[in-house]
């Protein structure tokens, strides 16, 4: 266990110097304008790893306050990445204002339903619900990055590589959190400190990788598509963009004519 503890230390110190270096990248370039909620995310990150490597360094890895602290940041933590996911998305598709306005819609009920359905599992245990409620979250940030992928490739969605490398970055952490939190569920005492180690290794890497593609990422103003006469698609373009533009322009006319004339 000491041996663990001290790995999980190291590991926590990489985060939080990983954590502010991207987080002075952002800062330098102004990337928090157009990425507030990943910088806020960033931060909160930043925050916790802090506060969790000082409170496990005074009070001890299986003492109580890190038990409780650790919990209670992991629920706030949760939702700032999901809010990113939202806003990476709306990156991407904010170009093309009837598809994201369909999509927002899609992601705040996914995220409705996960916050019930891991109440109604956790019931009055803090601890499940939290883990229930991190599970839920993650397998619904992993499904709709990937079905947001395979969207954008078959309508040949144009996604900037930066951009395309944060998306993958949260997938696979989402995706190594959810088969975490699966062996959690089951083994929750025993496999407490290796779920810890295992999720910091992959904290770690995500950040790397998002660090990397935040260093690249061009300035801003976000890229907009401006229409051509629908003639000229069939001839510069591939069928697939005018069926997307079409796409677009249906879901504009649908959720504003539901919405009383506002999208």
């Amino acid at each position: 266990m000491t041996g663990m503890a001290t790995i999980i230390r190291v590991l926590w110190a990489i985060s939080i110097a990983t954590g502010l270096l991207i987080v002075l990248i952002m800062t330098a370039k102004k990337q928090y304008r157009d990425f507030s909620a990943i910088y806020a995310y960033l931060l909160l990150n930043l925050a916790q790893a802090a506060v969790i490597y000082w409170v496990y360094s005074t009070k001890g890895f299986s003492s109580w306050p890190a038990y409780w602290t650790g919990w209670i940041s992991q629920g706030l933590i949760v939702l700032a990445r999901w809010f990113a996911v939202c806003e990476l998305c709306r990156a991407i598709l904010g170009q093309f204002e009837g598809i994201w306005a369909l999509s927002w819609r899609v992601l705040a009920f996914l995220g409705a339903i996960v916050l019930i359905v891991a109440i109604a599992i956790g019931g009055h245990d803090f601890v499940r619900l939290i883990n229930t409620f991190d599970l839920g979250i993650e397998l619904s940030i992993a499904s709709v990055l990937v079905g947001f992928f395979l969207f954008a490739r078959f309508y040949n969605v144009r996604i900037e590589q930066s951009l395309r490398s944060i998306g993958i970055a949260f997938c696979l952490y989402s995706c190594f959190r959810s088969f975490n939190d699966s062996f959690l569920q089951k083994f929750l005492q025993t496999y407490a400190p290796t779920w810890t180690l295992v999720d910091e290794v992959t904290h770690v890497a995500t950040l790397v990788l998002i660090g990397s593609a935040l260093y690249v990422l061009q300035e801003r103003p976000i890229h907009r598509i401006n229409l051509l006469p629908r003639a000229a698609y069939g001839e510069i373009i591939p069928m697939t963009n005018d069926r997307l533009v079409a796409l677009n322009q249906r879901l504009r006319e649908l959720l504003k004519s539901s919405a009383g004339g506002k999208v």
